[in-house]
């Protein structure tokens, strides 16, 4: 099969400005295609002076454009009105760079030259663009460049089912469905998600679902840990927050935002610790600083009296720390309501954790490798909760399901694969995977 001659990428958060799922699929799908053979240019917004404006591994090159606005976050001086505005305008300019850049390689390169031909590559390039932050670039190189472009969908929580739509959330819904329009393909990472965006009257012909991999390096680190050393880890993040180390840990991982189902796992605490006393809650995660998500966490801790049993730092821990907690979890529970993937449960089963996730996952992405609750409902996740703490020998075959389940299942080198087909099916150079 062939494939496309070129692929440039827009996808606003690229390394080392990792902070979130966009940004650890950057990092992660960048390594599986630097050995594909297919020249690929991913264009990253980036504060000004953060890193190295360009950088080549293999068939990738990562070029950061310094982008006003950028990172702006609760520390800046800017007032707190202007954030969003400032970070908007800033990502308007980064789309525009991005496309002007874009349209002057596929000029050069469709320009004969001396002998006649092409001068670099044959066939159709694509451009790949990801969630809304990188729609106008789509836009522009599909109108100006005719050139085929690919959407990649990694979430939609502002417009999701059961959200409130601002203007903000309005206009982002407008972008993208124009966007999804003149897209030759919409990639997406699960069926629930899929499903949901043709029921909104997105192309359904044109959807595709690509699931993430999940191999990260400190989490196939810890996975592979004899279990002496697995003990250590698990006993160390232990006695940070229970007595001695003594006692049963119950872990999320998430921004604390309402669709990730915070609220219905604080409501659950007093019905577990009802039966299990010596029981802890840890958040891990840290709220959007333009929104008041860990200030509405913590009045609710104090309202439901579990303050002594709930650890929210709001703080961001880095990758290797949050594997580091799931390891030590005696349930790592992820309760969303909407969840377009969920990679933090993969990587807690790749680690054979017992994990409970919530009715806004995928059937298909965790299978029976975790536990699935049907709605969001403290009492029935007390009960799944304690299912798993009452019996430890049935959590961990559960553990064990689910890091077969993955294993089986999921590999950044067959997203890549796949992710590829799907681009030379853009351009028409290959059938649609």
């Amino acid at each position: 099969m062939g494939g496309p001659a070129r692929v440039y990428i827009v996808c606003s958060e690229v390394p080392p400005g990792v902070v979130g799922g966009l940004g650890r699929y950057a990092e992660r799908i960048m390594a599986a295609l630097r050995d594909r053979g297919v020249p690929t240019e991913v264009f990253g917004a980036v504060r000004r002076g953060a890193a190295s404006p360009a950088e080549r591994r293999g068939d990738v090159t990562l070029r950061r454009l310094a982008t006003p606005g950028y990172g702006i976050d609760g520390g800046s001086p800017v007032p707190p009105a202007l954030r969003r505005p400032a970070r908007v305008a800033g990502l308007l300019v980064f789309n525009v760079r991005a496309a002007a850049r874009i349209l002057r390689a596929e000029a050069a390169r469709r320009r004969p030259g001396p002998s006649g031909r092409k001068r670099s590559g044959e066939g159709r390039a694509v451009v790949a663009v990801h969630d809304w932050m990188g729609c106008v670039a789509g836009i522009l190189c599909g109108a100006l460049g005719r050139l085929p472009v690919v959407f990649h969908v990694h979430t939609r929580e502002l417009n999701a089912p059961g959200a409130r739509r601002s203007a903000y959330a309005v206009l982002l819904d407008l972008l993208e469905t124009a966007q999804a329009r003149a897209a030759r393909l919409i990639v997406v990472p699960s069926a629930r998600m899929r499903d949901d965006l043709a029921a909104r009257g997105w192309p359904a012909d044109r959807l595709l679902v690509v699931p993430h991999g999940f191999e990260d390096p400190d989490l196939l680190r810890l996975a592979a840990l004899p279990d002496d050393e697995r003990e250590r880890v698990r006993a160390e993040v232990r006695r940070r927050y229970l007595p001695g180390g003594r006692g049963r840990l119950v872990v999320f991982a998430g921004r604390p935002s309402p669709h990730k189902g915070v609220g219905t796992l604080i409501r659950a605490v007093p019905r577990v610790i009802a039966e299990h006393g010596d029981t802890r809650f840890v958040l891990v995660g840290a709220g959007l600083p333009q929104t008041a998500d860990a200030a509405e966490v913590a009045r609710l801790v104090e309202r439901t009296g579990a303050a002594g049993h709930v650890v929210a730092g709001n703080r961001f821990l880095p990758s290797p720390e949050v594997f580091a907690h799931f390891l030590a979890a005696d349930v790592c529970v992820f309760p969303s309501v909407y969840e377009p993937f969920g990679l933090v449960a993969v990587e807690a089963m790749t680690l054979a954790r017992p994990v409970v996730v919530g009715p806004g996952y995928s059937p298909e992405v965790v299978g029976d490798g975790a536990l699935h609750c049907t709605g969001d409902d403290p009492g029935e996740l007390a009960a799944v909760l304690l299912r798993c703490l009452d019996d430890p020998g049935e959590a961990e075959r559960l553990g064990l399901r689910g890091a077969a389940y993955v294993r089986e299942r999921y590999g950044w080198a067959r997203t890549a694969e796949r992710t590829l087909a799907a681009y030379a099916a853009a351009t028409g150079a290959g059938e649609r995977p």
